[in-house]
């Protein structure tokens, strides 16, 4: 009996042995099998992040050349703001046209015209604002007038 009982002991001792390999294995197994699925996922993770980091990238250098373009323009516009602004001549035109106006008004108007001089000039000067706004300056800017031909009347006016 003791012969017997030891030999199923042994026999029941190596069946859970067993066992406890088997299902040891399959725990093996399982861990290999979910640890490929997360590779797998982390795998597809990076590339999906490197794909949106790759995207922004292109994105981002995108609008940092044309902010760049943007700001040649408006340095490029400022320049040419400035130059403009100090082209010679354009408020002396100006002062000159009123002047001439002031001076045909006062020919029609005065043929003494020394005392009624500051009055006619605020006249012209009102009448060149009103002719600055609307249609008038339009068609002046385009074919930008000369200094206003003399007229047989104001020459007659001048000589008596």
């Amino acid at each position: 009996m003791d012969t017997f009982s030891f030999s199923s002991l042994l026999i029941g001792l190596g069946i859970g042995v067993l066992l406890c390999i088997v299902i040891w294995i399959q725990g093996r197994i399982r861990m290999n099998m979910k640890i490929k699925t997360y590779v797998e996922e982390n795998a597809q993770l990076k590339s999906h992040l490197n794909t949106q980091m790759n995207i922004s990238a292109k994105g981002n250098q995108a609008v940092q050349n044309d902010l760049n373009a943007q700001r040649k323009t408006i340095d490029n516009l400022k320049s040419t703001i400035s130059s403009l602004k100090e082209k010679p001549g354009r408020d002396k035109l100006h002062v000159l046209y009123v002047y001439d106006k002031a001076i045909h008004i006062m020919f029609e108007k005065h043929p003494g015209f020394a005392t009624m001089w500051a009055g006619v000039l605020k006249e012209a000067e009102t009448e060149i604002e009103k002719a600055e706004t609307g249609i008038l300056p339009l068609i002046k800017k385009v074919f930008k007038p000369g200094p206003p031909m003399i007229s047989a009347k104001s020459i007659e006016a001048e000589e008596d």
